[in-house]
């Protein structure tokens, strides 16, 4: 099991859509794929019609309510819904939602007070337990977790808890760039922490408009972005794309895969693949990706 965050720190750069979009590819290329609504704020991911279930299952704040009413850790089949497939050859879909949207009204899942879980309630054995349920209960090859923008508790919970890597998605401006440095930063710790956690990072620069750079300012701005998070390695790029499908949320990577936006989100599955010591087919599956 791989477990990879999403996370953005501004809104609207398409970070949800791009979740869905490498979901659905994993599971064409045939792998049983987990994705975990945690944007808890505005979740969005029961919304697309390719995650659609016969099931109205409870989520991930109902599991933690639940939790905290009860005392002990539910049962994660009570809070995930098999999704339909995509083909009939390829893997399995699960969605954990962030929470169902009757009792949402009732609970106030975005007031939910993640200090007073992790203090007083073994809230980090409680996400411990529930990703072993995960493994057990699904056996999924890839988790998907849908991370809320932002500076919050839940935000350190998925990027430093929860997963083998965060895949981070960002418009290249200096907005941007302030509140990286600190969450790059802290993810970073991670690997001199207790427990030398060493958490794979994807940038993707995100509705990048796909207009001359005639003076150079993406291009500067990209570099001032790889001096100050110290990056390496070639950044990832998906384009503006202008297109009514995207009101109807339609997963291009199922629909339209001849599309460059198609062809840029699969290029987001090669790395997540390349990154995964335990996918058998990392070398051989994964194509080269180039900035």
């Amino acid at each position: 099991m791989y477990t990879t965050t999403f996370y953005s720190f501004k809104g609207g750069v398409g970070r949800s859509l791009a979740l869905v979009n490498a979901g659905v590819e994993l599971a064409k290329r045939g792998r049983r794929v987990l994705l975990v609504d945690f944007d808890l704020r505005a979740p969005s991911l029961g919304t697309y019609d390719a995650l659609k279930s016969r099931k109205t299952g409870l989520g991930f704040a109902d599991l933690v309510n639940d939790y905290l009413i009860d005392g002990t850790v539910p049962d994660l089949q009570d809070y995930v819904v098999k999704c339909r497939k995509p083909m009939d050859n390829d893997g399995d879909i699960w969605l954990m939602p962030a929470g169902s949207v009757a009792s949402n009204s009732k609970r106030n899942y975005h007031q939910l007070d993640w200090v007073n879980l992790y203090e007083n309630h073994d809230g980090f054995l409680l996400m411990e337990d529930v990703k072993q349920q995960w493994q057990d209960s699904l056996a999924p090859d890839y988790v998907l977790i849908d991370c809320s923008s932002g500076l919050s508790d839940i935000g350190s919970i998925c990027t430093r808890q929860l997963p083998d890597a965060v895949a981070i998605l960002f418009f290249p401006n200096q907005q941007n760039l302030e509140g990286l440095v600190r969450i790059v930063k802290g993810i970073q710790m991670e690997r001199n922490g207790p427990r030398q956690k060493d958490i794979h990072l994807h940038f993707v620069v995100s509705n990048v408009p796909d207009l001359d750079d005639e003076h150079q300012i993406l291009e500067r701005n990209i570099s001032q972005f790889k001096e100050s998070l110290e990056l390496d390695d070639d950044l990832l790029f998906i384009h503006r794309y202008d297109s009514l499908a995207l009101l109807n949320q339609e997963v291009f990577t199922q629909a339209r895969p001849n599309t460059r936006l198609a062809a840029e989100y699969r290029k987001i599955v090669d790395c997540l693949i390349t990154g995964n010591p335990h996918d058998r087919d990392r070398h051989e599956d994964a194509q080269t990706v180039q900035g």
